[in-house]
């Protein structure tokens, strides 16, 4: 799906994401290192200029908010905490542990981004949504990672079961199109 198609149509756009993480170990790693990301790349902005993580933050929070009100922008909530204790971090991070933050951040950064990338090639089999759409790690994956956190309490059940059917189709999709690839290559 092209960045422009469905740009605020919430269930295409988790479900267009979605298709790529469907390995429960996967998710368990994008579940923790895609916040890793959001919180490193913010403080990394606001090492060098605060009023541009706010920026970012913000454009998030109300993206998020405009995509899904409940879930959304309660993704936006946690996304402006994510701001708040960046900058903090940036303020603080030297005396509380020693290393320069924007060292710090940037080595969490890199570190999670492997990590996420080799969670595809090992799990998924299938490379990153990024290689096909950067619009989709960069700023949803974020809003993903959280609304399959609340799925998986049992939050917005009736949602999360339809959205469940259509990730299934869409990776049935793919993977036809995979089996007619590797076909025509015989």
């Amino acid at each position: 799906m092209g960045v422009g198609v469905g740009l605020f149509d919430f269930r295409r756009q988790y479900v267009s994401y979605a298709a790529y993480h469907v390995d429960e170990k996967n998710k368990a790693i994008h579940t923790v290192f895609v916040p890793s990301i959001l919180w490193s790349s913010f403080a990394m902005a606001a090492y060098y200029e605060p009023k541009i993580m706010w920026a970012g933050a913000i454009g998030y929070a109300g993206y998020y908010t405009i995509l899904h009100p409940l879930i959304g922008g309660s993704a936006g909530v946690v996304v402006l905490g994510f701001a708040y204790g960046a900058q903090e971090f940036v303020k603080h991070g030297l005396e509380w542990t020693g290393v320069d933050p924007f060292v710090a951040a940037a080595g969490i950064w890199v570190t999670s981004w492997i990590a996420q990338i080799l969670g595809h090639r090992i799990y998924e089999g299938r490379a990153p949504a990024f290689l096909d759409n950067a619009f989709q790690p960069l700023v949803l994956a974020p809003l993903f990672v959280w609304t399959h956190s609340l799925f998986d309490i049992g939050l917005f059940k009736k949602t999360a079961n339809e959205l469940d059917v259509e990730v299934t189709k869409e990776v049935a999709k793919y993977r036809a199109s995979k089996k007619e690839g590797a076909a025509a290559k015989k």
